[in-house]
């Protein structure tokens, strides 16, 4: 009876087990094929989506508005300390008007993301649009990391001529997968590819912790039961990149990047809409750890410059205005590997790039009607 037992036990685990390989096998197939996990990508989707309806349904007739766009550079930081907040602090203490600033920005986005929600931003008539450009955004390693070609499924169909002009194919993204996103979202299915996708995340989840199960315990174990392993691009400085990540983060912009380039369209695209519809936008080039990246070897100045001069030109050209802040702030002022701003007492990085931008956004007449207050969140 005991060995009977054993023997059923076995054949279970060895059938959830292969259950298990089965599906991870097909979301790798999936994966290979071009087709991501809809989850992320369609969360992403939803919540901008969301956020930007109740914008155009929410009455501000008696307000300037100001959104600001941007990654996580721009939005994770402590609640009240992000990039928006302190826009929004400063702005009510010098604006003569009443401007309200509207923080759509989220981790990851950048030109592909700005460009297949343009049409909804500027469905919700801001004055101003901030728009952020990340130097890493235009690496390989961005796109594949970080873009999130589900978004491409909020664009309005009657934008498919000019996108089809677009070097969309440079994010895998073939005409049907276009349009099977756009389906998705026009038939209301984004929320059924959203479980898809978590299907898909928890199969290779539970397939990495029966590998886990089975192999020698790792002493560091993460939050999600996954061991953990030293991420391989630190140096001996803690939370600052080595030269293989940064080469593959940055090296497309320190090699001069041409208004050709994939994500640059897409920002061209995004601005132009913007331009159509009257809206101003202030575009600035996010801080980047230029000393730590002199320090360790890299040439940052020539290519890097023939960079900013080409976001300048398309910027301009757009006629928004345009900032070159890459090397606004020195090594000491950055708290990890991302980019991300220290916060800390005696300095706020947020706040000074906040303070930078301000003149910029204030200057010239924004709005409707003139107070000395302004309104509340």
């Amino acid at each position: 009876m005991g060995q009977q037992k054993t023997r059923n036990l076995i054949v279970i685990l060895f059938a959830i087990a292969s259950f298990t390989v089965v599906i991870a096998g097909i979301s790798a197939a999936l994966v290979s094929a071009g087709v991501e996990s809809g989850s992320v990508g369609i969360s992403f989707g939803l919540t901008l989506s969301n956020r930007t309806e109740k914008l155009v349904a929410s009455p501000r007739s008696r307000y300037d508005r100001i959104i600001v766009l941007g990654d996580s550079t721009v939005s994770d930081y402590p609640s009240g300390q992000s990039v928006p907040a302190s826009l929004r602090r400063l702005i009510r203490k010098q604006a003569s008007r009443v401007t309200e600033v509207i923080s759509l920005a989220m981790p990851g986005m950048s030109g592909l993301e700005y460009y297949a929600f343009a049409d909804r931003i500027a469905a919700t008539h801001p004055d101003q649009v901030v728009v952020p450009i990340n130097l890493a955004s235009l690496s390989v390693e961005w796109r594949g990391e970080f873009d999130r070609v589900e978004s491409v499924g909020w664009i309005p169909p009657s934008r498919l001529p000019d996108l089809l002009t677009r070097p969309f194919h440079t994010w895998n993204l073939t005409f049907d997968r276009i349009l099977m996103y756009m389906g998705i979202v026009g038939l209301d299915l984004s929320k059924s590819w959203q479980r898809y996708g978590e299907e898909q995340i928890r199969a290779v989840h539970g397939l990495h912790r029966l590998r886990s199960a089975l192999l020698e315990p790792n002493r560091r174990i993460l939050a999600d039961g996954l061991p953990f392993y030293r991420l391989p691009f630190h140096t001996e400085i803690d939370n600052r990149p080595n030269r293989i990540y940064v080469e593959s983060i940055y090296g497309e912009a320190f090699a001069g990047a041409e208004p050709d380039h994939p994500v640059v369209q897409m920002l061209a695209g995004a601005l132009e809409i913007y331009q159509s519809a009257g809206i101003h936008v202030l575009a600035y080039v996010v801080p980047m750890n230029v000393e730590h990246f002199d320090r360790i070897g890299f040439d940052t100045r020539t290519g890097t410059q023939e960079t900013i001069e080409t976001l300048r030109g398309v910027v301009e050209s757009r006629g928004g205005r345009f900032l070159d802040l890459h090397r606004f702030f020195p090594d000491t002022a950055f708290k990890d590997i991302a980019g991300h701003f220290l916060q800390e007492e005696g300095f706020d990085g947020a706040m000074l790039l906040s303070a930078r931008l301000v003149p910029e956004l204030l200057r010239g007449e924004l709005g409707r009607t003139q107070s000395p207050t302004s309104p509340t969140d």
